[in-house]
């Protein structure tokens, strides 16, 4: 019997509907996912307007099955699929190696030279819809003690931790975190737990700040009520912050990254700027010879999020709405006006 879900796809700019399609037969090798929850990322909204810079350079192509935050069970597995059975709690890396390359046949599917992003670049369907298909060799099991909806945060805690990987955190550093989205206030908690002296989140709302400090920040900045640069150098004793990870987006806050870190300091780049960047402060980078590291999702990176997920990272203050499936293409086409009152917006797939 042909069997059908509900999923939703960006078929254009402004473009989005929730349909029923048709689901593939399941591969030997790969898990089928009943999806619970999914977290709303900046990047869907920016493939679902246009304005994403994959989408204008060819890499993203439509129609395309949007999400790549989320959390499910089990429902289904291939009939070579060992580790998995039928109701264990899940999440997956956020790309899916091709398993036919010299580098998967040789058994190192992390260095693939044809990976699809899931739900964004060389589209693997994404997780707004019912059901997932996943390779088994990128799922992996929850912690009883985590809840599925706090799971599904363990993608963009992931690409948090990318960004506080890039410094050797220790218990004299400064960590300063330039945004208040979902990215931003769980590198400040992943930057607490790792028993940082300081950990600067920097932002325009203080209802975020303020979430920012449940999430582990030890100070906080409005920026636009007092210089964030001269307040970093009034904690720091004059010397900037050791690690500098910009997570806004915005233009004008790179170079702002760059007059906040110290000589020789780090700035780790985990945003997407959707542009490209005039009036960057090059001289500034050189002569405090700063280190710059762009920051992108990692396979392995998303289960050693959930682990610390597992040892009770602070995350409540991230989720700020909860909304159902069906009202997802709503929600898409208004969330310019939801922006400065969002964190992570979450969507119940499966009641």
């Amino acid at each position: 019997m042909n069997r059908t879900m509900k999923a939703i796809t960006v078929y254009g700019p402004n473009d989005m509907r929730l349909e029923r399609v048709a689901m593939r037969p399941l591969k030997d090798d790969e898990v089928l996912v009943k999806v619970e929850w999914t977290g709303i990322c900046a990047t869907d909204i920016a493939i679902y307007t246009g304005n994403s810079s994959f989408v204008k350079s060819g890499e993203i192509k439509y129609p395309c099955r949007i999400g790549h935050e989320w959390s499910g069970t089990v429902e289904e597995t291939g009939s070579a699929v060992k580790n998995f059975k039928k109701g264990d709690r899940v999440i997956t890396d956020n790309g899916v190696s091709c398993g036919e390359c010299e580098m998967c046949r040789s058994g190192r599917r992390f260095e693939c030279t044809d990976i699809r992003s899931v739900g964004t670049i060389n589209c693997w369907d994404g997780c707004y819809a019912e059901y997932m298909y996943m390779p088994e060799c990128h799922t992996y099991h929850i912690s009883d003690n985590v809840s599925l909806e706090h799971a599904a945060l363990a993608e963009p805690l992931s690409i948090a931790l990318g960004a506080v990987k890039k410094y050797d955190i220790t218990e004299n550093s400064t960590v300063a975190v330039i945004g208040t989205g979902a990215i931003a206030l769980g590198a400040a908690a992943l930057a607490g737990i790792k028993r940082a002296r300081n950990v600067i989140v920097i932002g325009r709302k203080d209802f975020k700040l303020n979430a920012a400090l449940q999430c582990g920040a030890t100070h906080v900045i409005n920026s636009t009520k007092e210089d964030a640069v001269r307040r970093v150098r009034e904690i720091t004793g004059s010397r900037g912050a050791d690690l500098v990870i910009e997570s806004s987006g915005g233009a004008d806050t790179v170079n702002e990254a760059m007059n906040i870190a110290a000589k020789r300091g780090t700035v780790a780049m985990p945003a997407f700027y959707e542009r490209t960047l005039d009036g960057f402060a090059v001289d500034t980078l050189v002569s405090k010879e700063l280190t710059v590291k762009g920051v992108m999702g990692e396979f392995g990176l998303v289960p050693e999020a959930a682990s610390y997920l597992a040892k009770g990272l602070p995350v409540d203050g991230m989720i700020t709405q909860r909304i159902e499936l069906e009202d997802v293409p709503e929600f898409f086409a208004h969330a310019h006006e939801t922006g400065g009152t969002r964190i992570k917006a979450m969507v119940r797939i499966n009641k």
